[in-house]
């Protein structure tokens, strides 16, 4: 009688450590698992499309490469009679803007323009300090990605991507 008990006990041991084990596992099966924001292709084409828009109804030529952050191409568009260059000039200003939560022109005034200047910012491997490169930035915080426009004025690239950025919260917050 005496080793029934002691199997008896072993036997709700193994099944208790094996209820407690499946109740921890379900948990973790239905826990909320954590997602992120997502640039979607169909909001990164039309944040492009009101950029070459405002650009075509003011007659510049432009570029414009849309990243999700921290750096990969997601969109891209250039127009007819762009300066080769510019194209890579826009990828770069995109991705530092994906890469860091701050604009290139905002970037290129803490390098240069501060009393409290930050030269190191210039040492950094494929940053563009040249106005034209927004970051996306949600309502609550989170740094979604960055637009890279180029080929016209830095103002001109600005203001393009602005618009692009404008036009993205918009359609993300419909």
């Amino acid at each position: 009688i005496y080793q029934i008990i002691i199997i008896m006990g072993n036997v709700m041991k193994k099944t208790l450590v094996s209820l407690l084990i499946s109740i921890f596992c379900i948990g973790f099966i239905f826990a909320d698992i954590p997602t992120k924001p997502l640039l979607t292709l169909d909001t990164a084409k039309q944040m492009a499309n009101e950029c070459l828009l405002l650009a075509k109804e003011n007659g510049w030529k432009i570029n414009i490469a849309i990243f999700e952050s921290p750096g990969a191409l997601k969109y891209y568009a250039s127009m007819d009679g762009t300066y080769p260059a510019s194209e890579e000039i826009s990828r770069l200003k995109g991705k530092t803007s994906a890469g860091l939560p701050f604009s290139t022109k905002e970037l290129a005034q803490m390098a240069f323009n501060n009393d409290d200047k930050n030269e190191g910012i210039a040492t950094i491997p494929d940053i563009a300090l040249l106005p034209g490169g927004v970051p996306i930035i949600l309502k609550n915080g989170y740094h979604l990605g960055g637009v890279g426009v180029s080929g016209s004025s830095g103002s001109n690239d600005e203001k393009c991507a602005f618009k692009a950025v404008e036009k993205g919260l918009d359609v993300i917050y419909e």
